[in-house]
């Protein structure tokens, strides 16, 4: 049974933010076959620092960059969509927590960045066939032990 339009329109929009939901989730519990799902087998993707075809061949580049962090946090933002038939374009906005060692010490990146993304609707699902990451910002510091944490804060009972 067909929905409304506005009805499938509302549908596909949480579908969408899922997807998106389900990579990030994937990146941070380093769960490859999470990110994978969310592309189409002959996708195309453009990180900025380097770009591939072919969802095997982008998930390789993802695991060998994503397993050098200690942990990280993807959190997905602000989303428009614009529909076409089964195809939408899509622009999410994401700010990203990592934190990684060097030689010992310890240091956090944070970041802003916005997916560009081309999706279409494959077996009733969405999937990223195109995808262009823009960095927007970026800022990097020494993880420092000795400022107190939250932790030491006094509770006023």
């Amino acid at each position: 049974m067909a929905l409304e339009p506005a009805i499938q329109e509302l549908v596909d929009r949480a579908a969408i933010r899922d997807l998106m939901a389900r990579y990030a989730r994937g990146l941070d519990r380093l769960d490859l076959d999470l990110v994978a799902s969310s592309f189409t087998t002959d996708a195309y993707v453009n990180y900025g620092t380097w770009e591939d075809t072919g969802v095997d061949n982008i998930v390789r580049r993802l695991r060998a960059r994503v397993s050098r962090y200690d942990r990280s946090t993807h959190f997905m933002g602000d989303q428009v969509v614009r529909f076409n038939g089964d195809t939408a374009d899509v622009e999410t906005y994401a700010l990203i927590y990592i934190v990684y060692s060097v030689e010992g010490n310890q240091y956090q990146s944070m970041g802003g960045i916005h997916y560009e993304d081309r999706m279409t609707r494959h077996g009733g699902g969405w999937q990223v066939q195109r995808r262009v990451v823009h960095h927007d910002w970026r800022r990097k510091a020494r993880v420092d032990e000795s400022v107190p944490g939250t932790e030491r804060l006094p509770i006023s009972e």
